[in-house]
C-alpha cells in the first residue's frame, strides 16, 4: 500500500517545481523532501522525477501523479458528502487551457461556479496543441484542445468552434496590399505570430496560396490581448478570434484581408472519467458558456464523442 505521506511530497516537488519550494509548502526541510521522494522510488523500484530544472515526472512519476490527484479528488468529495469538512474547505481544480479561449471564454464561462462555490481553479496556459499533455501528467484535472481524441481514463466533448480573420488595421492594408492580398505582398509585409509555435498563421497561409506558402516577415507577441493591440496599431497583420475582431471590423478599426484565411479550429474538454461533483460542476459551466459564445457546442454533435478517450 502506497505512503501517501511519501506521495505527497513528491508531488509537491512537480507542482512547486522544485525540492526547495516543495519543502517550503510541506513545512519541512528540503533534505526531508529529497528522502521521502528517494524512499518512495525505492519503495516502487522506479525513478519517478527526472532531477531537471524544473524537475519532471518520468512515465512512472505521471502516471503516480494521476492517481495521487485522483486519490485527492475522491477524498474531497466524500468528505464534502460526509458533511466534515471545513467551512473554509475548498477543493482545488487544475485545467489547462490554450491562451486564446482563456481570453476570449472560458473565465466567464468558470466564474459564476467560482462565486457559488468553495472551489479553487489553477489555469495553466500553453499552445493549443500542447495542453492535452498536462492531463497526460496528471498536472490537471481536465483541459481544452483542438484534439479529439482523448487519453485512457478520460473524456473529450466537444465544446464549439473558434473562429479566426485575417486582419489588419486599414492604414496598413493600404500600405501593403493596395494591390489585393497576392504573394508578392505577403512575402513583404509583417506578419504577427503569438510565438513561434504557433501554427495558425502558416495554415492560414497555405490555404490561401496552397503547398508553398509565402515567407514572411515577423513579430512575436505571446499575449492575445497585446497581440490584438500590435495589429490595430498597424505594425502587422495576423488572425484574430472572430469573437474578439467583432467590434473593431463593424467600427472600422480593423478590416478582414482576405476571407480565404478564415480558420476554424474545434475545442474538445477533456476530463478525467472519476465521479466528483465539483469536476462535473465546472465541466458544466465550460460546455454551456463555451457553446454560446463560440456559437456551437456539445448539442451540436451530440455532447459526449463515443468511444472517446478509450485511446492512450
Amino acid at each position: 500500500m502506497l505512503d501517501y505521506r511519501l506521495v505527497e511530497a513528491f508531488a509537491a516537488v512537480l507542482e512547486e517545481r522544485g525540492f526547495e519550494r516543495a519543502a517550503l509548502r510541506l513545512r519541512i526541510t528540503q533534505s526531508a523532501v529529497s528522502q521521502r521522494v528517494k524512499q518512495l522510488e525505492d519503495e516502487m523500484g522506479r525513478v519517478l522525477i527526472v532531477r531537471e530544472t524544473p524537475p519532471r515526472a518520468t512515465q512512472a512519476g505521471e502516471r503516480l501523479l494521476r492517481h495521487y490527484r485522483q486519490v485527492l479528488g475522491l477524498e474531497d468529495d466524500a468528505v464534502g458528502e460526509i458533511g466534515s469538512r471545513s467551512a473554509s474547505g475548498y477543493q482545488h481544480l487544475p485545467i489547462a487551457v490554450n491562451t486564446d479561449s482563456l481570453a476570449v471564454w472560458l473565465l466567464d464561462a468558470i466564474l459564476p461556479l467560482l462565486r457559488e462555490r468553495r472551489i479553487t481553479v489553477e489555469i495553466l496556459v500553453e499552445a493549443q496543441d500542447r495542453t492535452l499533455a498536462f492531463l497526460k501528467s496528471g498536472a490537471v484535472v481536465a483541459c481544452v484542445s483542438p484534439q479529439r481524441e482523448g487519453i485512457q481514463g478520460c473524456s473529450s466533448t466537444i465544446i464549439g468552434r473558434m473562429r479566426y480573420v485575417l486582419a489588419a488595421s486599414p492604414e496598413f492594408r493600404e500600405r501593403w496590399f493596395k494591390d489585393g492580398f497576392v504573394r508578392a505582398a505577403v512575402e513583404a509585409a509583417p506578419l504577427i505570430h503569438y510565438s513561434r509555435d504557433d501554427p495558425l498563421q502558416h495554415r492560414s497561409l497555405a490555404q490561401v496560396f496552397g503547398g508553398r506558402r509565402p515567407d514572411s516577415p515577423a513579430h512575436y507577441v505571446p499575449s492575445t490581448e497585446k497581440y490584438v493591440d500590435a495589429i490595430e496599431a498597424g505594425v502587422g497583420y495576423g488572425l484574430v478570434p472572430e469573437v474578439l475582431a467583432a467590434r473593431a471590423l463593424a467600427e472600422g478599426r480593423l478590416v478582414e484581408l482576405e476571407p480565404r484565411a478564415r480558420i476554424e479550429v474545434p475545442l474538445y474538454w477533456h476530463r478525467w472519467n472519476r465521479h466528483s461533483k465539483h469536476l462535473q460542476e465546472l465541466s458544466d459551466h465550460v460546455l454551456a458558456a463555451g457553446a454560446r459564445i463560440l456559437e456551437g457546442g456539445a448539442d451540436s454533435e451530440g455532447g459526449a464523442d463515443p468511444g472517446v478517450g478509450a485511446g492512450s
